[in-house]
């Protein structure tokens, strides 16, 4: 085939794979942005002040706990702001994993280089747990 017949039948094959790549995308995409506003509550998760002189822990709602997060965030820091704790009144509130062996309730990381779900008194991680078992099957 000449050189000059090629030219113009790639370009139909380059734009036809365009406008492919475009459909694929868009019938791909998800319905909407998502979000905050979309997370159903009811998921549960628990909080723990860190000041030593108080050491309170609760529990906070899924939507909230990332709603305070979304609010209170500052741009400029990679670190999750400390949520303020109701009973100290400080900004010392972080993200905490209740240990489903022996029911202590850490800050998530309390053993560095390791799972954020490990337990620092006893050293179980369900995250841990769960991969073993998904290994298994």
């Amino acid at each position: 085939m000449e050189d000059s017949k090629k030219k113009p039948i790639m370009i139909g094959v380059v734009v036809g794979c365009l406008v492919l790549a475009g459909v694929i995308t868009f019938a791909t995409r998800s319905g909407g942005p998502g979000g905050i506003k979309d997370l159903k509550r009811g998921v549960i998760y628990w909080v723990k002040c860190t000041n030593p002189d108080c050491e309170h822990e609760w529990e906070m709602d899924r939507k909230d706990y990332f709603q305070y997060l979304k609010d209170h965030q500052d741009p400029m820091s990679m670190a999750a702001p400390g949520i303020v704790c109701d009973q100290c009144d400080e900004e010392s509130g972080y993200r905490a994993e209740k240990c489903e062996e022996c029911g202590l309730i850490f800050t998530r990381g309390a053993v560095p280089h390791d799972f954020a779900d490990r337990c620092p008194d006893c050293g179980h991680s369900k995250t841990e747990r769960l991969r073993k078992e998904a290994r298994a099957r």
